[in-house]
């Protein structure tokens, strides 16, 4: 019975802890709640909007791509100029478009089959090509009774390193249906055209069942199980670590607006972001050395110690770019409002690794712009040796690194002046917020109303020992309570405290 009682004995009133608390029904508590669940109702609604706008995003870039298929190119090549060139060229071409599968064309100015494949990695989605000596080789077995191979008659040239999901999703399935549509079609017209004619003894039946079929040669392979999620994951891994860093820096650095010069301090964060964008790439390259490694996959190009430093500097410039221009916001947004440019920021960049603009709306295409999707780029080259735009993808990046840091030295800027003139706090909070504690007086009120926090401490701020206070406004008293959410701390408005 004791140990029961003593168990709840936390829940009663204890004269050396409670005294001069109050509970949180008094009548003098009531409007600071009232201006509290104002404030945690709008932190809610701020919340549900980002849910709402970053899911409208993603959903809006995927949920049309099945009926946007048709906006991918896929080509047919007649190497064969003849009887079975025509007929599979024809057959294809005759393939009923539909919004959800690609659409087919016929290309004529490649000559050969290693053109068509260069072709198809630096330009193409894929194609299907008729081979040369095709025809020749069908007459002369069907009538000798030689050996004869089907496959030699078309290659499906494949580019998985353009774009994993696309092509897993879209570009090989149409292309290995119609070679299958088309390899039934043109054996059942055979067989239809045999019987039509006066039979031969020396026909080989075997080769007019099987009249044609296909290989598949994929010129720049990326199929390995980590493709699709290689380098989204990846940044994105990088960038999360990095935001956490960049909030400790916002909420532990208001002294250093106070004290430090502006130039110094630009080229402090600078550099910080530098080194932590290296470190945070580095282990990025790390990882992708781990999981992929030299011989994951013997299809893919070879895994060198220059592919390991192309990687870690891609990534390196990526979250340099992400960095800069987030820590730009983190530093004059108030709490409320600091996770939104993370959110916005993330939800694009991932679409565009793992979505193709081809299958998304037209609003869609500044997603070219984004960091992930040319850093997501520039690794699929180095990897799979596929569509080649490196200059475009490196010109971007460095362009955006430019932009952000100019964009930072402007943030830092700011925050200075708002910090030394009283309105905006260390933790970001502007003056017109019920959160706002600044230890900095603010600028427009009269010489008489401001006394230096090092001579005495304005009545609106709490002490260490009393936690409630009366009036925010040190020339106006209320008469309700009002609960303060910092501690006091000793800066000066001219001689700062490297300690807060």
């Amino acid at each position: 019975m004791s140990q029961k009682t003593s168990s709840k004995c936390w829940w009663r009133y204890r004269a050396s802890e409670d005294n001069g608390r109050i509970r949180l029904g008094d009548p003098g508590l009531r409007p600071e709640l009232r201006r509290r669940a104002r404030s945690y109702t709008c932190v809610l609604v701020v919340s549900i909007l980002t849910i709402w706008g970053a899911l409208s995003i993603f959903y809006g870039a995927v949920f049309l791509r099945s009926s946007l298929a048709n906006n991918i190119n896929i080509h047919v090549i007649d190497l064969d100029h003849g009887f079975i060139g025509a007929n599979v060229t024809r057959m294809v071409l005759d393939i009923h478009a539909t919004p959800s599968t690609p659409v087919w064309l016929a290309k004529t100015d490649i000559q050969s089959l290693d053109q068509a494949k260069a072709w198809v990695r630096d330009h193409g989605w894929g194609a299907l090509v008729i081979n040369s000596g095709a025809s020749d080789r069908y007459h002369k077995t069907l009538s000798s009774g030689g050996e004869y191979n089907a496959s030699d008659a078309m290659t499906l040239v494949e580019s998985s390193g353009r774009m994993v999901i696309a092509g897993m999703l879209f570009v090989q399935p149409a292309m290995v249906a119609a070679a299958g549509q088309v390899s039934q079609r043109f054996a059942a017209q055979q067989v239809a055209n045999y019987k039509s004619a006066q039979p031969q003894e020396q026909t080989n039946l075997l080769v007019l069942l099987r009249p044609i079929s296909y290989t598949t040669v994929d010129v720049a392979p990326e199929a390995f199980l980590l493709a699709p999620i290689m380098t989204a994951f990846g940044f994105l891994a990088c960038l999360l670590s990095a935001v956490g860093v960049m909030i400790m820096w916002k909420l532990t650095s208001f002294s250093f607006f106070i004290q430090v010069r502006f130039r110094d301090l630009t080229l402090m964060w600078l550099a910080l972001i530098l080194g932590m964008a290296l470190i945070l790439s580095l282990y990025l390259s790390l990882a992708f050395l781990a999981f992929r490694g030299p011989k994951y996959n013997s299809a893919a190009l070879t895994y060198t110690p220059a592919t390991f430093f192309k990687i870690w500097f891609t990534g390196f410039a990526v979250v340099l770019a992400l960095s800069l221009w987030l820590f730009a916001w983190f530093l004059n947004l108030p709490p409320i409002f600091v996770t939104l440019p993370s959110v916005f920021t993330v939800v694009p960049n991932i679409i565009s690794c793992i979505s193709t603009f081809e299958l998304a709306p037209t609003v869609y295409r500044f997603m070219y712009a984004t960091p992930f999707f040319n850093g997501t780029r520039i690794v699929q080259y180095i990897v799979s040796g596929a569509y080649p735009t490196l200059g475009r993808n490196i010109g971007v990046l460095v362009g955006e690194i430019v932009v952000m840091g100019i964009a930072l030295a402007g943030s830092v800027w700011l925050r200075q002046v708002l910090a030394l003139r009283g309105i905006s706090d260390p933790q970001g909070w502007f003056r017109s917020s019920m959160y706002f504690q600044s230890p900095i007086p603010y600028y427009k009120i009269d010489e008489e109303s401001t006394v230096p926090r090092s001579t005495k401490r304005p009545n609106h701020l709490l002490s260490t020992e009393n936690t409630l206070s009366v009036g925010r406004d040190p020339l106006a008293i209320e008469d309700d309570i009002r609960i303060s959410d910092c501690n006091m701390d000793s800066t000066d408005q001219t001689i700062g405290n490297l300690g807060v």
